[in-house]
């Protein structure tokens, strides 16, 4: 789960989204867009899991978020529908009740910087969480210890998997870069156009995220046929030359030429007629 800041024109927005991890890739499954400044409320937050929980059961999922998505209210509403949740804090967040029941703030924070993690279990407003403290491997010197509050207490160091949250991240960096590119500057100037109408930008995101996950698919199957190479770095990781989304996408432009193109391929996906294909 993950908040965006998009301007279009001269309309700034927020834009919140759930996505899902397919495969070790961020595919978008609900989102929101709100005009106000600022970061957003707990209600706004509460009220978007409400809606989403139509579209998708998150009951026993890991939600994972950033250091905006922290409140109170926020943690028992999650814990309250069984939504499992990681959730990076800032140092000091909560200092009191891990005091208050461990007096340990202080100790988890020497243990986590000597041997690279620490936990503690407390209590908040009646719901029991675990602060996991890891190390920072950036080596960053502002930020040398990661914060991480979670209510999953029977699995063991869920912090590692918090990195998956960075894809969420990736997904929109692709959506700026990639989709939206020939739309703001070359020929369609999106960004001098004055949207007033949220529905319009809903419907906007709506179609390109659509173009994302047609690329992300494609790319898939693109892997299981034609496998790109990989690069091995200084660190000893392994990183595809191409992303999944670049080489989906590519594949796509040299498939679908035609509208009439794009019509075969989406019957294909969806071998049932329906009237909006009938109508493309």
């Amino acid at each position: 789960m993950d908040s965006t800041e998009w301007k279009i024109g001269q309309y700034p927005l927020h834009v919140l989204v759930l996505a899902a991890n397919v495969k070790g890739i961020a595919v978008p499954v609900y989102f929101r867009i709100y005009t106000h400044k600022g970061v957003l409320s707990e209600k706004e937050r509460i009220g978007f899991i409400r809606k989403s929980l139509s579209v998708i059961d998150l009951r026993d999922k890991l939600l994972i978020a950033d250091r905006e998505f922290i409140g109170k209210d926020w943690f028992d509403f999650l814990s309250k529908n069984r939504i499992d949740f990681l959730i990076r804090l800032r140092k000091g967040i909560y200092q009191q009740w891990v005091d208050l029941e461990c007096k340990q703030y202080e100790k988890l924070q020497k243990r986590a910087l000597k041997k690279a993690y620490a936990q503690a279990q407390f209590t908040l407003e009646k719901q029991p969480y675990r602060l996991e403290v890891y190390r920072n491997e950036n080596q960053s010197e502002k930020e040398p210890l990661v914060y991480l509050l979670t209510n999953r207490l029977k699995e063991k160091r869920t912090g590692k998997q918090y990195g998956k949250r960075w894809k969420i991240e990736y997904c929109f960096k692709h959506l700026n870069e990639y989709c939206f590119k020939h739309l703001k500057t070359n020929g369609f100037n999106l960004q001098q156009v004055a949207f007033q109408d949220t529905n319009k930008i809903r419907l906007l995101i709506s179609f390109v995220i659509v173009a994302y996950i047609l690329a992300i698919e494609q790319g898939i199957l693109q892997e299981k046929q034609n496998p790109v190479r990989h690069i091995r770095f200084a660190n000893g990781k392994k990183y595809r030359s191409v992303s999944i989304f670049r080489d989906g996408l590519q594949k796509l432009k040299e498939k679908l030429t035609y509208l009439v193109d794009f019509r075969t391929y989406l019957f294909k996906l969806t071998p049932k007629e329906t009237t909006i294909l009938k109508i493309v």
